[in-house]
C-alpha cells in the first residue's frame, strides 16, 4: 500500500493519547481538570482510513491512561467479540465482515467511540479518515485504486461540485479544515481495468467537519454596568466539542481593540477594581494552541458605573442646630458609599433653588455660613449624587435665635394725654428677636404686667385711666432668654386730663349792683379740671370790646373790668374748657351772673372840683343859716335845691299855694324839725318825686375819730312809680353820702355837714 505525506499527516492528525501530548498540553489538560476524560479509552486505526480494499491489513488499538496489567474488550456492532490482554487487535486480512462500528474498553474505564470500519471491493475508492474531523485539522483525501492501482487524471468533487486543486496528485490535502470543507465527496480516475484504461468513479464518502469550539460570548459578571470601585469579571464563554475536551485552548482579551495581556487559557478576565477608565467596547478572541482555528466574540461595552451615592447625612455645627444671630454655622454633608467626583447641595425647605452647589472627588463637603441671620431659620438637606440619581440627607432643623431688639413703647393716647374714663391701650414691640418674647410693663418703676408673644408682633396692656395718679413715667422691657439679656425702651410719660367740671363764677364785691367808674373783678372757679381755658359771655355773646367802652381785660380766671361803664351791665357767664384734640374738647358752662351798673354822682359835676367845693360850700352856710333861722322861726316851709344838678328825671316845680306838710307827719320830732319838698303826682308823669331835707343840730356828744364838723342837712328824694337814678346827689368826698331804694321809698340822700357853729 502506497503512502504518501497526506498519510502521514492524517495518521499525525488520529487523536491523541497523553503520551502523544507535549509537555506543555498535559499542563494544560491537567489545569482544567481534563484528568477524568483520560479514563476513557480511545480507538484507532492503523491505517487511518475508514475505507479499506478486502484483503488489506488494519490494526485496531486501544489506547487508555494505564495500558499495563488490564484486559480489553473489543466490540463490533455493539457486541463484544474479543478480549485480550493487549491494547491492539490486527486484522490481517480484512474481509467483508470484518466491516462494521468498532469500540474498546479497558477493564476500569468507558467503551470508547465508535470507528466506522468499511470494506470494498471496488475499483477506485476514496479513503477518508476513520475519526471525526475538527475544525483547524488538516483534512486529507486519498483518492485510490484497487490494490495500489495507478490511477490518472484524477479529479475531486464536493457535492457536485469540481474542487480539484491546481497542483494535485491521488491527495488533496486542506490544511486546516473548516466546518464550509463539509459535504459529500468523491473521485474520478483513468486506470486500467481488466482489460482497457477507463474512467472510473469512486464511491461517495461523507465528510462533516466538526466545530471545535462554538463562537465565543464575552459577558460580564453580574447584571447591568459594572459600579465604580468593584471588581469586574469578563468571561470568555463557548462551548468546546466533547470529543475535543482535552483541546488545550487560549484566550486574548481586547479592549477598543486593543489586547490587554498576554493569552490565557483561563476564560475569564479580572478588573480588581473598576474605575471609570476601565469603561469601553471589550471582545475576545478564543483559539487552539496551533492557531489553527481562532474566533472572536461579538463586542460587549461596558460603562462602569461609579458607585451611586448613599447613606448621605447632614451635621450641623452648632450642635442641635441653635446659634444666635452672627455666629458661625456650618452645614456638613457626607455619605458612606460612593465614588467618583461628588456633587454635593445643600437646600432649605421653601427655596426652590439650591443654597450652593459644588464638586469634589470627596464624601465629605462643608457649606459655611460665617454670619447667620435670622433668614437663615428652616429646615436643612443636601443631596449628593456622582452620576446616579440624587441621594438626599434627613431633615436637620437650624433656629438662629436673634437677640430682641431695644422694643418701643407706644400709648394710644392722644398725643402724651389721656382723660380719665380712657382705656388706654400699651403696646411693647421689639423690632427684632426671635420668639417667643416676654414683655414687662412698667409704670414709675413698679411692674404692671407682663404678656408674652409667641410669634411676630407687639404684646399689649390695656389701661383704665381713673385718676390722677395714672399720669407719669411708662416703660417696658422685652426678653427672649439671650444672653445679651432684657432691652428696655425709652420712657413714656403720659398725662392724665381731668375734664373741667362745676364751673361757677364770682364778683369781688356783694350784690349785683356795681357804680360806674369802679373796678369789678369776675372769676370763674372749676371744681376739678385739668389747665382749664375760659371764655365769657356777655348777654349770651362772646365778651368784644364795646363802642366806645373801656373793654374788659381777661387774666386767666378772671375778668378785670379796670373802669365799670354803663354799657358794662348785663348777664354774665363763663365757660371753662379743656381739650385732649380738636376732636375732643370738654366743657363746663357756669350759671349766668347778672351786673347791675348804677351811674356815680361825680359823673354829673361839670365844674372844676375846686370851683364846686367852695361854691357848695358857701351855698351850705348860706342854707344851713336860713335853716337854722326858720327852725327858730317856725317858718312855713323852705325849698332846697341842690345847685347846678342835671336831673335826668323831670323837672319839678312846686305847685302854687301848696304848704309843707307839718314835721309831725314826716316822722321827725320838734327838737329837729325838717322841710320837705314833695314833688305832686302830675296825670302825665310816670315818675313821682320827693325831696325831704333834715337839719339837724348835733349833741355835744362825738364819736371817736369824728371829723370837726357838727351840723348838717339831709336831703332826701323819694319817688313813686319806675326807677331813676339820681344823679344830683353829692359826691362823697364832701362828705354826703348816697343810698338807692325802690317802690316809693328813698330812692336817693345826701348828707351836707355843716360847721359847729352855724
Amino acid at each position: 500500500m502506497q503512502r504518501g505525506a497526506c498519510f502521514a499527516a492524517v495518521r499525525q492528525q488520529a487523536p491523541f493519547t497523553a503520551s502523544r501530548m507535549p509537555g506543555r498540553a498535559v499542563l494544560l489538560v491537567l489545569a482544567l481538570g481534563l484528568a477524568a476524560t483520560a479514563q476513557k479509552t480511545r480507538l484507532t486505526l492503523d491505517p487511518p482510513w475508514s475505507t479499506v480494499f478486502r484483503g488489506e491489513s488494519v490494526t485496531l488499538t486501544c489506547s487508555t491512561s494505564h495500558p499495563s496489567g488490564r484486559r480489553f474488550t473489543w466490540y463490533r456492532n455493539h457486541k463484544p467479540f474479543r478480549s485480550t490482554e493487549k491494547n491492539n487487535l490486527r486484522i490481517k486480512y480484512t474481509q467483508e465482515e470484518d466491516a462494521g462500528r468498532y469500540q474498546c474498553k479497558a477493564s476500569d474505564s468507558e467503551r470508547s467511540d465508535p470507528v466506522q470500519l468499511t470494506i470494498s471491493e471496488n475499483w477506485l475508492i476514496l479513503q477518508v479518515p476513520y475519526y471525526g474531523v475538527f475544525e483547524g485539522d488538516p483534512l486529507c483525501l486519498r483518492c485510490y485504486g484497487w490494490k495500489g492501482a495507478k490511477v490518472s487524471g484524477i479529479r475531486y468533487y464536493r457535492d457536485g461540485v469540481d474542487v480539484t486543486p491546481s497542483h494535485v496528485n491521488s491527495e488533496l490535502s486542506i490544511k486546516q479544515a473548516r466546518t464550509r470543507d463539509s459535504g459529500k465527496y468523491h473521485c474520478t480516475g483513468s486506470m486500467r481495468t481488466t482489460v482497457m484504461f477507463t474512467e472510473v468513479n469512486s464511491p461517495p464518502a461523507s465528510i462533516s467537519v466538526q466545530e471545535l469550539f462554538s463562537t465565543p460570548v464575552l459577558k460580564a459578571a453580574g447584571s447591568g454596568d459594572p459600579i465604580e470601585g468593584s471588581p469586574v469579571t469578563l468571561s470568555c464563554v463557548m462551548q468546546l466539542n466533547p470529543q475535543k475536551l482535552d483541546t488545550p485552548l487560549q484566550r486574548f482579551f481586547y479592549k477598543d481593540s486593543r489586547v490587554l495581556g498576554e493569552p490565557r487559557s483561563s476564560p475569564d478576565y479580572h478588573i480588581p477594581v473598576a474605575g471609570l477608565q476601565d469603561s469601553g467596547s471589550y471582545h475576545c478572541e478564543v483559539q487552539t494552541v496551533t492557531a489553527s482555528v481562532w474566533k472572536q466574540s461579538p463586542e460587549l461595552k461596558i460603562a462602569v458605573k461609579r458607585i451611586p451615592a448613599s447613606q448621605v447625612s447632614l451635621e450641623v455645627q452648632p450642635l442641635g442646630g441653635q446659634v444666635t444671630e452672627g455666629e458661625w454655622l456650618m452645614l456638613s454633608c457626607s455619605l458612606s458609599m460612593g465614588t467618583g467626583p461628588i456633587t454635593f447641595s445643600w437646600h432649605r425647605e421653601g427655596s426652590r433653588q439650591a443654597l450652593r452647589t459644588e464638586t469634589q472627588s470627596s464624601q465629605r463637603m462643608v457649606y459655611e455660613i460665617p454670619a447667620a441671620t435670622e433668614t437663615d431659620t428652616g429646615e436643612y438637606y443636601c443631596m449628593a449624587s456622582n452620576g446616579n440619581v440624587p441621594a438626599s440627607s434627613q431633615r436637620v432643623k437650624v433656629a438662629v435665635k436673634v437677640p430682641v431688639s431695644p422694643p418701643h413703647l407706644t400709648i394710644s393716647a392722644a398725643g402724651t394725654w389721656a382723660a380719665i374714663g380712657d382705656v388706654v391701650v400699651i403696646q411693647c414691640e421689639s423690632p427684632r428677636g426671635s420668639p417667643p418674647i416676654l414683655y414687662r410693663f412698667h409704670h414709675e418703676g413698679a411692674a404692671l404686667g407682663n404678656r408674652t408673644v409667641s410669634s411676630r408682633g407687639p404684646g399689649s396692656l390695656a389701661l383704665n385711666v381713673t385718676s390722677e395718679r395714672d399720669s407719669g413715667t411708662y416703660s417696658c422691657e422685652a426678653d427672649n432668654g439671650m444672653a445679651s439679656g432684657p432691652q428696655h425702651s425709652d420712657p413714656f410719660h403720659l398725662s392724665v386730663l381731668v375734664p373741667v367740671s362745676g364751673a361757677t363764677i364770682a364778683a369781688d364785691r356783694m350784690g349785683p349792683e356795681v357804680v360806674a367808674g369802679e373796678s369789678l373783678n369776675l372769676s370763674c372757679l372749676v371744681e376739678s379740671g385739668t389747665a382749664p381755658l375760659f371764655k365769657w359771655l356777655h348777654n349770651a355773646q362772646e365778651l368784644a370790646a364795646a363802642s366806645g367802652l373801656n373793654p374788659p381785660m381777661a387774666v386767666g380766671n378772671t375778668l378785670h373790668f379796670g373802669s365799670v361803664q354803663l354799657g358794662h351791665g348785663g348777664n354774665y357767664q363763663c365757660i371753662a374748657s379743656n381739650q385732649l384734640s380738636p376732636q375732643r374738647v370738654f366743657q363746663a358752662p357756669s350759671e349766668i351772673l347778672a351786673i347791675t351798673v348804677i351811674e356815680h354822682t361825680s359823673a354829673r359835676v361839670v365844674v372844676p372840683v375846686t370851683v364846686s367845693i367852695l361854691f357848695l360850700f358857701l351855698m351850705g352856710v348860706t342854707a344851713a343859716l336860713l335853716f337854722y333861722f326858720k327852725c327858730w322861726k317856725k317858718a312855713e316851709g323852705m325849698v332846697f335845691d341842690a345847685p347846678g344838678r342835671a336831673t335826668c328825671l323831670p323837672v319839678q316845680h312846686e305847685p302854687p299855694g301848696q304848704r309843707l306838710p307839718p314835721p309831725g307827719s314826716l316822722g321827725l320830732h320838734a327838737e329837729e324839725p325838717s322841710y320837705s319838698n314833695v314833688c305832686p303826682l302830675e296825670p302825665q308823669s310816670e315818675d313821682v318825686e320827693y325831696t325831704v331835707v333834715n337839719i339837724k343840730k348835733r349833741s355835744g356828744d362825738k364819736p371817736k375819730g369824728t371829723p370837726p364838723r357838727d351840723n348838717g342837712i339831709e336831703c332826701s328824694t323819694c319817688r313813686l312809680g319806675p326807677w331813676r337814678p339820681c344823679p344830683w346827689l353829692v359826691p362823697s368826698a364832701l362828705g354826703l353820702t348816697s343810698q338807692s331804694r325802690d317802690g316809693g321809698k328813698c330812692s336817693g340822700s345826701a348828707q351836707l355837714l355843716l360847721p359847729s357853729e352855724v
